[in-house]
């Protein structure tokens, strides 16, 4: 048997990767990120089979997590659920053993994938990035001046990182 490495599909035993095809089949979720983060994709799963989707969660090396029901007459759903690179590493892996419906919105969803810059600045770069804030600049004129995610620069600016240098 091989061992698996949570969160990885290469590593995860050709039996479990069909079974979870074919989960995916019928209850899975192939999307293009939300409005927040487009460029993310989502693969999901949520079903009331707790047992299910907790095996599901720790295939992506996540945990699953529960959604209480509105109604008392209602069952609580489960739901595991991996975005971003990881998403689309596991849709790559599992498109070849699904069917063409779900091939073709797992097209749609890595087609939409657009991985964030992960640059960092040294001390030099943050600190012109401090000086364009200062000037009025906004977070994202200045992550497309210097090649960084917005997020970098909302850090920097909140001052969670580069914090020697003066605001």
């Amino acid at each position: 048997m091989t061992t698996a490495t949570p969160g990885f599909p290469d590593n995860v035993p050709s039996e479990d990767l069909h079974w979870l095809a074919g989960l995916l089949e019928g209850e899975g979720t192939f999307l293009t990120g939300p409005p927040s983060a487009p460029r993310h994709p989502v693969l999901a799963v949520q079903m009331t089979d707790e047992d299910v989707v907790v095996r599901v969660a720790t295939m992506f090396g996540r945990k699953a997590s529960c959604w209480t029901p509105r109604e008392a007459r209602w069952q609580p759903t489960y739901i595991a659920r991996v975005t971003g690179a990881k998403a689309v590493a596991w849709m790559t892996a599992l498109r070849p053993l699904m069917g063409s419906r779900r091939q073709t919105q797992i097209d749609r969803a890595v087609a939409s994938y657009e991985p964030r810059p992960v640059t960092l600045l040294n001390d030099a770069r943050a600190g012109d990035a401090l000086a364009m804030l200062g000037c009025g600049c906004s977070v994202r004129e200045v992550a497309a001046r210097f090649g960084t995610s917005v997020w970098c620069i909302y850090d920097l600016r909140l001052g969670r990182t580069h914090k020697h240098l003066p605001r």
